[in-house]
Formats: C-alpha cells, structure tokens, sequence
C-alpha cells in the first residue's frame, strides 16, 4: 500500500476466525479464516475461500485468542476485498468491539512486534 493513511500501527496477531454474519447472510462458512493483523480501528482478514465481500457491507465476526480460551465479538465494516493467490484478503473498519477484548488482541500484536524488533537489534 503505497500512501500509508492509517492512523494507528498495524500489528501482526494470527487469530482464527468465525464468520457471524456478512451483510446478512447469517451463519457464512469462511473455510479457514484468520486475521493477519489488526490495529485500533481496523483488522486485515484472510480466507481461505472466496466469499463475495463486498465493500462497504456489514459483518460480524467472532475471534479467538491463540489460547483458544478466550473469544470476542467484533462488528464493522468491509472497506475493501482482493484476491491474493488462492486466498482474499478484507480489510475491515471495526465498529463494535469490547474495549477490554481489543486491548488483549493489540496486546497480542504489541508482543510480536516487539519480539521482532528486539530481533532485529541483535
């Protein structure tokens, strides 16, 4: 993406994914669907089957930690769709999310991100 115009940090999270809803279509089996990363506002998605995601619908999604122990409800906005090999990736503007459950997953994120850069120090 060449003109950055987030304003928040991305940070790569590697969480699985259910799909609730998608404009409607309640209950949309994804296949194999995670997010790659999220930020406060916003989390790219990628699936693993291509269902028609279209720009500016509605979805709700279910996401669970790495753990597997703890889930979150997130709701918002497909702002864009493309597919990327065999895969599509959403991006997705969040509008509804459980202030506690963003912080666990930024939290998440924040971990990586810093793994990697003491990594790259060395």
């Amino acid at each position: 993406m060449g003109d950055e115009k987030r304003k928040y940090l991305r940070f790569e999270c590697l969480v699985h994914v259910d799909l609730i809803d998608v404009g409607g279509e309640e209950g949309a089996a994804p296949g194999e669907a995670v997010v790659e990363d999220i930020s406060r506002e916003g989390l790219r998605m990628v699936l693993s089957v291509g269902l028609d995601l279209t720009p500016g619908a509605e979805i709700d999604l279910k996401l669970h930690s790495p753990d597997d122990v703890d889930s979150c409800s997130v709701s918002g906005a497909i702002m864009w769709s493309k597919a990327k090999d065999a895969k599509l990736e959403v991006g997705i503007k969040i509008r509804k999310m459980d202030d506690c459950a963003r912080n666990k997953f930024l939290d998440i994120g924040y971990a990586k991100w810093l793994e990697s850069r003491l990594v790259e120090k060395k």
